[in-house]
């Protein structure tokens, strides 16, 4: 007979999520709005469901200062959290999105890098949000409708936007935005991250030699 049964979680992705007080976040986010729309104007006339985004450099801009030091500061938690951060990192692009309302992002991820984020200054709706896909192809194979949808069930995840929050998520982690179905826009600012000097200090293979060593 059983004398004991358990699940165990094999391979899990991470999110982070980081909220800032909202008083921290307030500030903040006025800051940081009224440079991003000082930065995208004046707007180009764009297709209906896509929006504007800045160039990738927001990070190198005094303007954004304060907002590169909330990501890595983030960032230095989560490779404590990993157990790699004796591996410094930074950040190799940094851009804002300002989605009118109707505009959406189709499913991406973020190659070349090893982590990326969102920090949300402006959302329209308390709806808003991000939708993770599961990254295990093989697991759509076979779907059974369950009574409920489970995390252990379900082929996507769902992540609340909100004002002041900060996701960060592995880099090649799919994931899309829902069209913004608020009456103002959606102002968002994303990032990636990757490990300093990488070629120098991880590219190497991770076995050792067992024979042609130097004596």
């Amino acid at each position: 007979m059983i004398e004991k049964q358990e699940v165990q979680e094999i391979f899990p992705t991470p999110l982070w999520v980081v909220d800032l007080q909202p008083a921290a976040a307030a500030s903040l986010n006025s800051k940081l709005k009224a440079e991003i729309e000082r930065l995208i104007e004046p707007r180009p006339k764009i297709p209906a469901g896509s929006n504007w985004q800045t160039p990738q450099d927001l990070h190198t801009k005094p303007a954004f200062a304060e907002f590169v030091k909330l990501v890595e500061t983030a960032a230095r938690g989560v490779a404590r959290f990993l157990q790699v951060d004796q591996y410094p990192m930074g950040i190799t692009g940094c851009w804002a999105n300002v989605n009118p309302p109707g505009a959406y992002h189709p499913m991406h991820h973020h190659p070349n890098n090893y982590l990326s984020g969102v920090y949300y200054v402006a959302v329209p709706t308390a709806g808003s949000q991000i939708i993770f896909q599961d990254p295990r192809g093989q697991a759509s194979m076979i779907m059974p409708k369950p009574r409920q949808y489970t995390r252990l069930t379900a082929n996507g995840a769902n992540a609340q936007s909100k004002e002041g929050r900060l996701l960060i998520f592995p880099a090649w982690l799919k994931h899309t935005v829902p069209a913004n179905d608020g009456q103002s826009e959606r102002i968002s600012i994303s990032f990636n991250l990757m490990f300093r000097n990488f070629s120098e200090t991880m590219a190497a293979p991770l076995w050792d030699a067992t024979a042609g060593k130097e004596k």
